[in-house]
């Protein structure tokens, strides 16, 4: 007849039916169990196709942000069409502007989507016609002060910058990257916009100086395109554990494809 210090059969794999402990001779002995392994990090990145819309039809008599495309424009849109880099966008977007939805849409309509319009992702608003100098002096003030409306009327090119990244913050959280057993990649939305917006955004993303920002913009064409990966946000840790909230401002980035590398 077994002692009463025998180890029973039904708890040498822990616990038994009393849920004790197992015990061997009067010692308490405890099992430990590993601790799970941690999920893997996955990177979440994102890209931004940035637009600067084709040529606009200029009437000094309408505001700009009326100006639909010209005809050359129109032309200059339906090339952009055939770049392969549209392939992988998950999102068409444009400010509600005649002349960046039009650039946008042959692009978008080839690849069986429709452009979605936003006033988050126009330009940055201005009032009055200003000759060429007088205009290059006030978008020397805008990237140089971002605080201060660089003429009666503009946009400040914080607030612009702060509404534009809010509205590209919604959109990473709406396109998810595309995985599949192997890799992650970039989840890739296209935006058109205007010079100043993509610039002043930019130079928020990237770091730029105030000489860099208006050297950028100097050399912008119509239309002209740029790529840019954003790097993750601290909230994406939480999204991926399924907890949902605002993005950060401004997130920084590098610069994947600059403008001018694409000829259309």
């Amino acid at each position: 007849m077994p002692g009463r210090d025998a180890v029973r059969p039904e708890l040498v794999e822990g616990h038994g039916s009393t849920g004790s402990p197992r015990t061997e001779g009067n010692a308490l002995r405890t099992r430990v169990v590993p601790a799970a392994p941690s999920e893997p990090r996955i990177p979440r990145r994102h890209r931004l196709i940035l637009v600067r819309h084709a040529q606009s039809a200029v009437d000094p008599r309408r505001a700009p942000s009326t100006w639909g495309l010209t005809d050359n424009g129109r032309a200059a849109a339906r090339r952009l069409a055939a770049l392969g880099l549209f392939d992988r966008a998950d999102g068409f977007y444009a400010g509600d502007e005649p002349k960046m939805v039009e650039t946008l849409e042959p692009v978008a309509a080839e690849r069986e989507r429709r452009v979605q319009a936003e006033a988050a992702f126009g330009e940055t608003h201005s009032e009055g016609f200003l000759g060429s100098e007088e205009f290059l002096a006030t978008i020397q003030r805008f990237l140089a002060e971002p605080e201060v409306a660089p003429a009666p009327g503009w946009e400040t090119a914080a607030a612009a910058r702060a509404r534009f990244g809010a509205a590209v913050e919604r959109l990473r959280v709406v396109h998810e990257p595309p995985m599949n057993r192997d890799r992650v990649l970039p989840a890739t939305v296209a935006i058109a916009t205007g010079g100043r917006m993509i610039t002043s955004y930019l130079a928020g993303v990237l770091g730029w100086s105030t000489e860099e920002a208006l050297e950028h913009w100097r050399a912008l064409r119509m239309p002209d395109l740029a790529v840019v990966e954003l790097d993750e946000q601290p909230e994406d840790a939480q999204r991926l554990k399924g907890v949902r909230g605002p993005g950060v401002r401004d997130g920084k980035g590098s610069l994947v494809i600059p403008f001018g590398t694409l000829v259309v």
